[in-house]
């Protein structure tokens, strides 16, 4: 496994680890939420130059394009998204130099911190 690829995995699990220890989902939801979140940062690591929202409009947008995907789908992939940007990292953030268990930034899980540094300073201004 790549460096870049078991970074992803801690992330994930502490998201999963989040969900659990908040009682933000039920068992049998969170690992669709965690799926949701996997797909969404490898679909925005390949779109470094849009915003977290142009993002994840993307996203959605081109998952709903996917055959079989039910109007229920893509509301929880948006809900999945939206607990790890704004609940899961702001977490994270808040705990200062400290980072939670699992939890890293997009800079750690993908190599070009540069880009995704200019990802999320954008998306801060907006």
């Amino acid at each position: 496994m790549t460096e870049a690829a078991l970074k992803l995995r801690a992330v994930l699990d502490g998201y999963a680890n989040f969900l659990k220890d908040r009682q933000l989902a039920l068992p049998k939801h969170r690992p669709h939420l965690v799926r949701w979140v996997r797909e969404f940062l490898l679909f925005a690591q390949a779109h470094l130059g849009f915003t977290f929202e142009q993002a994840r409009d993307l996203f959605l947008e081109a998952i709903n394009k996917g055959s079989g995907i039910q109007p229920w789908q893509i509301r929880q992939a948006a809900d999945a998204i939206l607990i790890y940007r704004y609940q899961f990292r702001r977490a994270h953030d808040a705990a200062g130099p400290e980072p939670v268990s699992g939890s890293l930034s997009l800079e750690q899980v993908f190599s070009d911190g540069e880009k995704l540094t200019r990802l999320c300073s954008r998306q801060s201004r907006g």
